[in-house]
């Protein structure tokens, strides 16, 4: 007789707390975006559900006009009981984000889904399509990114980056999240006709601290040259091969290394800058005449490349030997660090 009694007690708790709560869901909703619009002024949420572990906002729209509009298909908010009692919650979860970002300095139009653990403060996962990102300085498309935590196995991709007026296509690797850290190793990226591998790391925390280190080989000395259209100072053939390394935090450059040689083909420079050939006559005390041909068509089989940055500018040392001796110059890239050129 008790186990009967109970168990129609139970039913009739359950029942309750059903009907309960389909009956309060019209009282809670314009509590719930109520809410919601003190923090995003411009947000709606359609829907929700509540289970033991989680409550879910259905259809979340947040936006702020001119600046960004975003469509969640689903939120989760992950809690259990002793989170609760201390006013805290375990996850939040994000399904289908459509994301328009449109701010001075970037713009973004991507699809999202993430996890972030809070208590943690770590990401647990994330997949990510990214259509189109304009920055003062770079700009990408056709950005794929799965990772999650703890594993390095995920996958990235993306289509064209555009850095300055240097062209970059098909990167790829393999990517994994570690704690705060967003690591891709390896990295392969098409670049000046050759082939590269590497690393990159970056926080994702408030400094976004990023470290990139690139092996290359079979680089196109005369793709780099007309990429930055640099053809009306000097012209250049050969290939070249080494290392590059790039540091920085956000859209700031703070280091940036190379350390490269030609291949055994060697290649041929032509000095097409008047100014450049007028110092190194005075320099030399030799005429002008004769400093003008010996950077005629001068043929090298062997030389280096280092690569710096130095107060925003990109500045390129190189040396070279061939059969009329030796010759050393310097190209300095001015306001390298700001990225891609105004219209």
């Amino acid at each position: 007789m008790f186990k009967k009694i109970s168990c129609i007690i139970i039913v009739f708790l359950v029942t309750l707390l059903i009907t309960g709560y389909f009956c309060a869901k019209p009282i809670l909703r314009p509590i719930i975006n109520k809410e919601l619009q003190k923090i995003f002024k411009e947000s709606s949420v359609a829907d929700f559900r509540l289970t033991k572990d989680f409550i879910e906002f259905q259809g979340v729209k947040i936006r702020e006009k001119n600046s960004y509009d975003v469509k969640i298909e689903k939120v989760r908010v992950y809690y259990k009981l002793r989170s609760i009692l201390k006013k805290k919650i375990e996850k939040i979860e994000a399904f289908n984000a459509n994301l328009d970002f449109n701010k001075p300095g970037i713009k973004i139009k991507a699809i999202a889904s993430i996890q972030v653990d809070i208590p943690a403060k770590i990401i647990d996962y994330v997949k990510l399509n990214i259509s189109s990102l304009d920055t003062n300085l770079f700009q990408a498309e056709g950005i794929i990114l799965n990772a999650a935590q703890g594993r390095d196995t995920g996958e990235f991709y993306i289509k064209a980056v555009n850095y300055n007026k240097l062209k970059i296509g098909d990167v790829s690797g393999k990517a994994g999240l570690k704690r705060n850290i967003f690591n891709i190793n390896p990295m392969l990226v098409s670049f000046l006709n050759g082939n590269v591998k590497g690393e990159f790391n970056i926080s994702l925390d408030e400094k976004m601290n990023y470290n990139l280190r690139l092996n290359s080989q079979s680089l196109e000395i005369k793709k780099f040259v007309d990429d930055m259209k640099l053809n009306e100072k000097f012209d250049m053939t050969g290939r070249l091969e080494g290392t590059f390394s790039m540091s920085g935090m956000g859209q700031e450059i703070k280091e940036i290394k190379g350390d490269f040689h030609t291949d055994s083909s060697g290649g041929i420079l032509i000095i097409n800058d008047k100014t450049f050939l007028e110092n190194v006559a005075k320099q030399s005390n030799q005429p002008l005449d004769i400093i003008v041909e010996s950077f005629r068509n001068y043929n090298y089989n062997k030389g280096t490349v280092k690569l710096s940055a130095e107060t925003g500018n990109l500045v390129l040392d190189l040396k070279l030997e061939g059969a009329s001796g030796k010759r050393n110059l310097q190209v300095v890239l001015h306001n390298f660090n700001k990225g891609k050129e105004k219209p």
